[in-house]
């Protein structure tokens, strides 16, 4: 009984033993357990973060700024533009195929179906007739979900020139934009598109002023967009809508730029304008242009004034060297004096002796506006409405020519002798002597010189031949001379 008792309690023991030690276990896997599932939860922790620290790196979509709906005839898609295709029939299926980079979209059951190059309409028509061999009795309805995202390249007068990412839809204006928008003198008019080898001119301010889609059109995937530095320009005054200095193309006329200026004011004359130009000789001549004349063509820098139609008042004109030019109305008593105070300063290479008045029907005046400076002269210069005054530049170059090595034009410098244009002009030739030279003058003065000479603006410097190389060539003639003279006796005799 005892034994029989000792046996129970045993098994008791070892049961309550074993119950401890499964317990012991269980406490022991139930306190490792955390540091695994907090392992996986700091695991997964970091995952996350990694995951928002890329998608703050990327861009994310935004849908693009349309001007209006898409046209199905115009749109031309490419690959990675999304599309919508709904299949209504028996076994309704739809779906949003990518255009693959290949041109294709996939669809299942179906096949590949060519998309690239086609107007969204002449893809719908080819989708309808590659599925009416699949399935009967079905409407089919394809829709552009998303126009695609691609990169072309912008360059030039540009802040951030590179590559820029752009949509189907976007045109090169916006591209220009996402690169930084232009700087500098950059040109709007003359933007070069090379798209598939061919160049596209690009006129942006046709763009703005006439609404002219062709002059900025839609991109498209290989575009190269290249902005130059600004061509020709004009600039027009007086009485027009938005007066200023504006980009021409080369042919533009006078009615061109009168449009892009915005027309004539309320107050503007409108049977004639005053056309300044710029010489070869960087003299300004001036012409009035009546209306049938008005297709004449505009030359780079050339200056258009629109009269006012005021009574009672004279209008002159002042062009040149001086730093406000243009038009301004006198009192029928003022002079030359007066007017010289309003135009402000003079430029500093002004030609001051050789300003000329140019007065309908008549020469050219010339006058020395030293002799019409403030504090005012005893006797003022009258003048007459309608008198244009041009004030000519000095001549900034010298020109080296004759016995040098390089001959052409170098800049004036006040202090340089005739030996250091000859040196910029690459020395005087083997035969040259830089202390045998003429001087011409504008004036057709003409003087001789050595190389100690300082020239003056706008002169010509002509290099002569050494005089020791004029002896040797008088010598040699001698030579010649004697030689032929020998001959003649000999076969005289």
């Amino acid at each position: 009984m005892f034994r029989s008792i000792y046996s129970r309690m045993t098994l008791g023991l070892n049961g309550f033993r074993a119950t401890a030690f499964c317990a012991s276990l269980i406490l022991v896997m139930i306190a490792a357990v955390p540091p695994v599932f907090e392992g996986r939860a700091h695991a997964r922790s970091a995952d996350t973060a990694d995951e928002e620290s890329i998608a703050v790196k990327e861009r994310r979509y935004e849908p693009p700024r349309l001007e209006k709906a898409i046209d199905p005839d115009l749109y031309i898609l490419g690959p990675y533009d999304q599309l919508l295709i709904n299949i209504v029939g028996p076994e309704p299926r739809s779906f949003s195929p990518l255009v693959l980079p290949e041109g294709n979209i996939f669809i299942p059951g179906v096949g590949a179906v060519e998309a690239d190059g086609l107007t969204l309409n002449e893809f719908r028509g080819r989708l309808i007739r590659k599925l009416g061999d699949y399935y009967h009795d079905i409407e089919v309805f394809c829709f552009l979900q998303a126009p695609r995202v691609f990169k072309v390249f912008v360059t030039g007068e540009v802040a951030n020139p590179g590559a820029v990412e752009v949509s189907a839809v976007d045109r090169v204006s916006d591209a220009i934009e996402f690169a930084g928008g232009t700087i500098g003198a950059a040109s709007t008019r003359r933007i070069r598109l090379n798209r598939d080898g061919e160049l596209v001119r690009v006129d942006l301010l046709e763009f703005h002023h006439k609404g002219i889609l062709e002059y900025n059109p839609v991109l498209r995937s290989g575009d190269r967009i290249h902005v130059p530095v600004i061509g020709w320009s004009a600039t027009i005054h007086g009485q027009v809508m938005k007066p200023g200095k504006y980009e021409i193309i080369e042919g533009e006329t006078v009615e061109d730029l009168l449009e892009i200026a915005g027309g004539f004011s309320a107050e503007a004359v409108t049977d004639s304008v005053l056309v300044g130009r710029v010489r070869n000789n960087d003299i300004i001549s001036n012409m009035v242009v009546h209306r049938d004349m008005y297709g004449l063509k505009i030359q780079d820098l050339d200056e258009v004034n629109v009269f006012g139609a005021f009574e009672g008042s004279n209008r002159v004109f002042v062009f040149g060297a001086v730093t406000k030019s243009g038009r301004f109305f006198i009192a029928p008593d003022e002079g030359l004096s007066e007017l010289i105070v309003r135009t402000g300063r003079f430029a500093t290479y002004a030609d001051l002796e050789n300003a000329f008045i140019e007065r309908e029907g008549g020469e050219p005046i010339r006058v020395n506006l030293k002799n019409y400076l403030p504090p005012g002269p005893e006797i003022d210069f009258p003048l007459e409405d309608g008198d244009v005054l041009n004030v000519p530049s000095l001549y900034q170059k010298v020109t080296v020519g004759g016995e040098v090595n390089v001959p052409g034009e170098f800049p004036f410098q006040s202090n340089w002798t005739v030996a250091k244009y000859v040196g910029l002009a690459g020395g005087p030739t083997s035969e040259g002597s830089v202390n045998r030279v003429l001087i011409y003058s504008p004036d057709g003065d003409v003087m001789k010189a050595d190389g100690g000479y300082i020239p003056k603006r706008g002169d010509t410097i002509i290099v002569k031949k050494g005089k020791a190389r004029l002896a040797a060539e008088f010598f040699n003639g001698l030579i010649r001379l004697g030689t032929l003279v020998v001959t003649l006796i000999v076969v005289s005799r």
